[in-house]
């Protein structure tokens, strides 16, 4: 495996996991931070595909059973050192000396942990530098102990020079980032207080729409995967085979049952949940009006979207005309809840809340 496939294996796999953390990661930063910022949210996502790269480029490949050679362990900590000055003496080219291209290369591997210990952490080097030594370790044991146990012996060599670079990358990146922190708190004015409620922006209703597709669309998923196991487990590959396509039909009505239960109960979808808006309601009766807003929005999205063609096609008109309707109806609260003739109400809910409300709580 060369070093490009790690990269490509990480991004892959960092792009599924991402879908399944996404609706509550943001639902989360709702309610610790009030809000929603998208610079931050990048850092996370960042921070995710990094922590799968990392893992990518120091574990695999995973060898085959039976066809790997056990290897040794380097104890001096100082041996790439070593290594790289009698190279070096032997008259090979500084910038070609493959040494030296191995420490530097652990050390631009762990740059990113210290960038992300200051600048999402708010951690300085004493933090950085533990964290480094900490995860360069955790790296090296699993190494050391063929993946802890599944392998019969090291695939891979522990090295404990690899323990210093690794740890002397993630100061670096620490250091690194210092003017980025200075800056940006140069740059920082002081925020008012946020209200308890306001006006509903356009980003955070096609945010809420957002996560109304991924959480229906996971919901689906999870749904599907859990009967074709059970499935597999109790009659067998030949039964599931012939049961896939009723499984897939009967999967799609889960979160349709969920956004439906979720808009009958409260009048707002599970993405307007997660991103703390409130539906405001002046009709009656009341059930009814719930009832046009499930049909008019994710509900009627989601129950068109099964129809064939060219009747599903009718889907994406509708998802077209909610994004449309997101910016232009009054205060952004998008086509549902208009035509439900509901109002939408952005809620501020953070941890200083929670804790203010556990305090007067009787």
């Amino acid at each position: 495996m060369d070093r490009l496939m790690p990269g490509l294996i990480a991004i892959l796999f960092g792009a599924l996991v991402l879908l399944v953390v996404f609706v509550p990661l943001v639902a989360l930063s709702y309610r610790r931070r009030g809000g929603f910022s998208a610079a931050r949210f990048a850092g996370w996502i960042a921070l995710l595909f990094y922590a799968i790269g990392l893992w990518a480029y120091t574990l695999l490949p995973f060898p085959e059973p039976g066809s790997y050679t056990c290897v040794g362990a380097v104890l001096n900590p100082f041996e790439d050192v070593v290594d790289i000055l009698r190279r070096q003496a032997a008259g090979e080219s500084l910038l070609r000396n493959p040494a030296l291209q191995q420490a530097a290369l652990n050390v631009l591997l762990f740059a990113p942990l210290g960038v992300f210990a200051r600048l999402l952490f708010g951690r300085g080097v004493v933090v950085a530098t533990i964290a480094g030594a900490a995860v360069s370790l955790a790296i090296e044991l699993t190494q050391l102990t063929g993946l802890w146990g599944v392998f019969s012996c090291a695939y891979r060599v522990f090295d404990t020079g690899d323990l210093v670079t690794n740890t002397a990358g993630a100061i670096i990146g620490s250091l690194l980032a210092v003017p980025v922190v200075r800056r940006v708190q140069a740059r920082r004015r002081p925020e008012a207080a946020p209200a308890a409620s306001g006006p509903v922006s356009a980003g955070r209703r096609l945010l809420a729409m957002l996560a109304d597709w991924l959480s229906s669309w996971l919901l689906a998923g999870a749904a599907a995967v859990l009967v074709n196991a059970a499935v597999l487990a109790l009659a067998g590959r030949d039964r599931l085979v012939e049961v896939g396509d009723t499984v897939s039909t009967w999967s799609a009505i889960v979160p349709i049952v969920a956004q439906l239960w979720s808009v009958l109960a409260t009048g707002a979808t599970l993405g307007e949940h997660a991103t703390l808006i409130e539906a405001v309601e002046s009709r009656r009766p009341v059930l009814w009006w719930r009832l046009v807003r499930f049909g008019a929005g994710i509900g009627g999205y989601l129950v068109l979207a099964q129809l064939p063609a060219p009747f599903g096609l009718t889907a994406f008109g509708l998802a077209v005309a909610s994004i449309v309707v997101a910016f232009t109806s009054r205060g952004h609260r998008g086509l549902a809840q208009a035509a439900a003739g509901m109002d939408a109400r952005g809620l501020v809910r953070s941890d200083d809340d929670t804790r203010r409300d556990a305090t007067t709580t009787p």
